[in-house]
């Protein structure tokens, strides 16, 4: 399982709704977390099937700015 940490631009519990929807179009079986209260937004994953580029088109996609953060 990886971890993938993520900075992105979501703003409200909406934007984490509208990302959690896409992120289970992608796979299911990911678990991720957003965290708003972040200067950054933090958006985390855990997956063994999906690559960041993947996650990183896939929030693009649906609206919002994702740059992994290595």
């Amino acid at each position: 399982m990886n971890v993938l940490v993520f900075r992105t631009n979501m703003a409200c519990e909406g934007c984490k709704r509208t990302v959690g929807q896409a992120l289970n179009e992608l796979d299911e079986s990911l678990r991720w977390k957003a965290d708003l209260e972040d200067w950054e937004k933090i958006l985390r994953v855990e997956t063994a099937t999906v690559s960041a580029s993947d996650i990183i088109k896939r929030m693009s996609d649906v609206g919002f700015i994702c740059e992994e953060l290595l």
